[in-house]
């Protein structure tokens, strides 16, 4: 493991993207808001002790993390009450984070951005469930264009700029190197098209997570965690977000929005037929030097 604080994007790149980049077990990232010292973090989540009924909710940012989460703690619980707490409270990243998963009771629903290397090496010999959300390249550049533009209030930053970075010129990890890392999983657990198919996917959920789940009570978590309703909770402000995260968003400008319109093909409300182009050749190059093989779904 490597910090590496003097690494930066070329010239020419966003400034937004031209920060220092520090480096663990080969993966380089950008700091994260409110850790002090993001390599230890990293060291300090791979040592997390695992427990034999945790659950993982894990994604590459932007890839409908928030929801799932929602929906993998309404099928543990048993109920389509809304946590009062956001995803952020056990995400293993977030600042605090850690503390938080460590004090959590069982059955715990810890979920994550981090690529495979950061995650927990713990979860290898417990077997843990991992529940891994897949999202289609062209919607996650979108709505991370515009969640890079609420969080880290980058008003001027621009479509274009953000696919260039996106497709590899910030020297971040891209998508494609996320799911080349978390492939072995999907191997062994088949990827599910979660959006087309709602109560069918989180009656499939709960069988994989061992608890029962009537047809009914399964729409009745669709219904729950509905887009629409949970934009509405998360406008309300009626869930508990940790401070420090809250504190280094807003404290920069940013502001703590997550959802825009979750659907899926927006990316044609703001590819051009260049772009479009552009980045389909990136997709299909990305899948076959990676030989990954994800059947995106696009509309």
């Amino acid at each position: 493991m490597s910090s590496d604080s003097g690494e930066v994007p070329p010239s020419g790149t966003p400034s937004l993207f031209n920060i220092p980049l520090l480096e663990a077990y080969g993966w380089k990232m950008s700091p994260f808001p409110g850790v002090k010292d993001q390599v230890a973090h990293v060291e300090a989540t791979r040592k997390l002790r695992i427990r034999d009924d945790d659950v993982l909710v894990a994604a590459f940012p932007k890839c409908g993390t928030h929801w799932l989460w929602e929906v993998t703690q309404m099928l543990l619980r048993q109920t389509t009450d809304y946590e009062k707490r956001t995803k952020e409270q056990v995400m293993l990243e977030s600042p605090g984070g850690l503390e938080r998963a460590d004090q959590e009771p069982s059955p715990r629903i810890l979920n994550s951005h981090n690529p495979f290397v950061h995650l927990p090496q713990e979860i290898i010999s417990k077997k843990t469930k991992i529940i891994h959300v897949i999202r289609n390249p062209k919607d996650t550049a979108v709505s991370a264009f515009w969640h890079t533009k609420t969080i880290f209030n980058a008003k001027e930053l621009q479509f274009q700029e953000l696919l260039d970075a996106v497709m590899g010129q910030s020297q971040l990890p891209t998508q494609f190197d996320y799911l080349q890392q978390m492939s072995e999983f999907e191997r062994t657990h088949p990827d599910h098209p979660i959006k087309h198919e709602p109560v069918k996917i989180i009656k499939e959920l709960a069988q994989f997570l061992n608890v029962p789940a009537s047809d009914e009570f399964c729409q009745d978590v669709a219904n729950a965690c509905s887009f629409d309703k949970m934009k509405k909770i998360e406008e309300t402000g009626a869930k508990d977000f940790p401070k420090e995260l809250n504190d280094a968003i807003t404290g920069a400008g940013g502001s703590l929005k997550f959802y825009r319109k979750g659907i899926i093909g927006d990316w044609k409300n703001m590819f051009t037929v260049a772009q479009n182009e552009t980045f389909d050749a990136f997709i299909d190059s990305c899948t076959k030097t990676k030989g990954l093989n994800y059947a995106f779904i696009f509309e």
